[in-house]
């Protein structure tokens, strides 16, 4: 019996379905042309050519948005408006990836504390799916300031990458090393890494048990 022959194009057509298959279950695999429209806000944001609505796009992309999120956190885009929509697409995207990009920033102590504190905000975000991070408006006491914000009601997504299963305590412990390091009292609140400090700890002790099925 003759073997049936198996081309070049054969094998690349069987992979692609493959692909296909294996990626069925994600949200760039479900709806159509959304993946290219991930891959092509990537390859913006590789370029150095990333806007508001560049970030926006990728706060939707499961497969392609953690790994074109997570190096940003190494140099911080230097407007509000991208900044905004960066932290929404950090907060917005559960995964393994964002989580330890930003754990990475808030415990470094030779990063600016604005950075830092929305750093430790997002890792807030991570846990509780019912919290985003958005960015108060400048003032003459402050360049930018990361705040929590509250949904009515979680629009998360889960990454491909889960997060760690120690994720919680590595944030509660970052919170503790962090609370010895700032200033209390007034002063705390009016430095970003103290004021970020306080809302991490709020939150983490209100949402003690939902925050911590997250990360099974």
């Amino acid at each position: 019996m003759r073997r049936p022959r198996i081309t070049v194009a054969g094998v690349s057509l069987a992979l692609a379905t493959l692909g296909c298959v294996a990626n069925g279950t994600t949200r760039e695999g479900r709806i159509p042309g959304e993946r290219q429209d991930c891959q092509s806000a990537a390859a913006k944001l590789a370029n150095n050519a990333a806007t508001a609505q560049t970030f926006n796009t990728l706060a939707w992309c499961d497969e392609t948005g953690p790994a074109a999120l997570a190096p940003v956190w190494r140099a911080l885009p230097s407007d509000t408006v991208r900044l905004r929509a960066f932290f929404f697409a950090s907060s917005n995207i559960r995964d393994g990836r964002i989580f330890g990009a930003a754990h990475a920033t808030a415990a470094d102590s030779t990063r600016r504390a604005r950075d830092r504190a929305a750093a430790l905000l997002v890792l807030v975000a991570q846990l509780d799916s019912a919290t985003m991070v958005t960015v108060v408006p400048a003032s003459r006491a402050e360049v930018w300031r990361a705040q929590l914000a509250r949904e009515s009601h979680a629009l998360q997504i889960a990454g491909t990458k889960p997060l760690p299963a120690d994720a919680r305590s590595r944030v509660n412990a970052l919170v503790q090393r962090l609370s010895s390091r700032v200033p209390g009292g007034a002063a705390g609140l009016r430095d970003p890494l103290g004021f970020a400090v306080q809302a991490a700890r709020l939150d983490l002790q209100r949402f003690p048990t939902k925050t911590a099925a997250r990360t099974r």
